[in-house]
């Protein structure tokens, strides 16, 4: 999808679309990855100095409240996000390097067997963490 298609979907939800709300999503359709916060930061500051770190999580955390974006926890313990996917119901292997992402276009819920008693699943995650080829340690 392009930055427009989620422009307007913010639009007609009530947000306002200002340049910086924008210039994440454009980044972070370009980069088919998970992104720390401090690198967009890093690169959004190219364009305005005097941006605070605090300006980029309150436009992530609207952006993950919509449903726009994910996030993760990996390794380092800092929250990492990357645009939600749009196709079927499917899961990921993560690059901890790079933040990469490949599909895994099974689902192992079902083998998980009994689900505890009591217990009503109302969504689920399942990742593989580890390095691809690229990052991985020699």
């Amino acid at each position: 999808m392009h930055t427009e298609v989620y422009v307007s979907e913010l639009k007609d939800r009530g947000y306002r679309v200002t340049g910086k709300r924008r210039d994440i999503l454009d980044y972070m359709l370009s980069h088919d990855r998970y992104i720390g916060a401090r690198e967009l930061i890093d690169y959004l500051r190219q364009k305005y100095a005097t941006l605070s770190l605090e300006t980029v999580y309150r436009n992530l955390k609207t952006l993950r409240d919509e449903g726009m974006i994910e996030e993760s926890r990996f390794e380092d313990h800092e929250a990492k996000y990357r645009i939600s996917c749009q196709s079927s119901h499917h899961h990921h292997f993560v690059c901890l390097g790079c933040g990469c992402t490949t599909v895994i276009d099974t689902c192992p819920m079902p083998d998980l067997g009994m689900v505890p008693n009591g217990f009503t699943v109302v969504q689920h995650r399942f990742d593989v963490l580890g390095y691809c080829a690229k990052c991985s340690p020699k």
